[in-house]
């Protein structure tokens, strides 16, 4: 019997730690796609790439965590949000040139204005 206690905890652990990997592997593969898709927007160096790579996946993790944090509380997590992206844009601005910034933020805008005409032919 105790046998059985001892696989099902093992068992239960490590569904809990294969999650939290896995969860940590999303962040890190949207950082990597989106630190892939500002270099070439902006035409980082790779130094500036790699100074970006730790704020984006801070940013991506914060808003995850925001998200389960206010999951009931969509006013909150606006709030938390919109803090989260000011944290980030003002890291940035250590880190790239007026115009890199802006050229990131048109690339942004410019897709999401694609996805909001995306989801707009859909309906």
């Amino acid at each position: 019997m105790n046998m059985k206690k001892l696989i099902l905890t093992l068992g239960i652990i490590l569904t809990g730690l294969l999650t939290v990997n896995a969860q940590d592997a999303g962040v890190e593969r949207q950082s990597t796609k989106l630190v892939n898709e500002y270099a070439s927007v902006a035409q980082m160096t790779p130094d500036q790439a790699a100074k970006v790579r730790p704020i984006l996946e801070s940013f991506l993790a914060t808003r995850k965590e925001n998200k389960e944090k206010y999951s009931g509380n969509p006013q909150a997590l606006r709030t938390a949000n919109k803090a989260n992206k000011e944290n980030m844009r003002t890291q940035l601005q250590a880190v790239l040139s007026p115009d890199q910034i802006q050229k990131i933020e048109d690339y942004n805008k410019e897709k999401k204005e694609e996805k909001k005409g995306a989801s707009q032919r859909q309906q």
